[in-house]
């Protein structure tokens, strides 16, 4: 007859399985969006540029910008308020990233979707580990039998 878990392990289940329910959103989430940012960046050169003006509100302006290219030229650009970081004022210093066969038109901000990947490696971790506890805490599942403690063979 196979031995029944104890009741009190239900909700160790229900928060482990929770708890990778959430680390794997998270991963999907962010993880994902970083990724889709960084692959765009490819092949592109960084500059720092110089907030020239920024107009309107966080969801409808513009910041115009300009930065000097790896060959020494000066460019001014312009981006989308919303795509740009949030707190740009006018005079700041900020990263931004151009095609260097045309800085003008392909000129945007950096946003170092890098910073989120340390996240993602703990955000996965904790899925894998909440994971394998909630497999190893399921009500269906075998408690373990203990281990005999033995002297050996005897001799005779």
């Amino acid at each position: 007859m196979p031995s029944a878990r104890s009741p009190r392990y239900r909700p160790v289940y229900v928060l482990c399985l929770m708890v990778a329910v959430c680390a794997g959103l998270y991963l999907v989430t962010f993880g994902g969006g970083a990724i889709a940012a960084w692959v765009p960046d490819q092949g592109k050169t960084r500059a720092a540029a110089r907030v020239l003006d920024v107009e309107g509100d966080r969801t409808s302006g513009t910041v115009d910008f300009e930065f000097t290219t790896g060959e020494g030229r000066t460019v001014r650009a312009s981006a989308r308020r919303r795509l740009f970081k949030p707190g740009a004022e006018t005079g700041s210093t900020v990263d931004v990233l151009y095609d260097p066969r045309n800085p003008a038109a392909s000129a945007r901000y950096d946003q170092k979707p890098a910073r989120v990947l340390p996240w993602c490696a703990l955000a996965l971790a904790v899925a894998v580990l909440s994971g394998a506890a909630a497999y190893r805490t399921r009500p269906g599942a075998q408690k373990p039998e203990p281990r005999r403690q033995g002297r050996g063979l005897r001799r005779s």
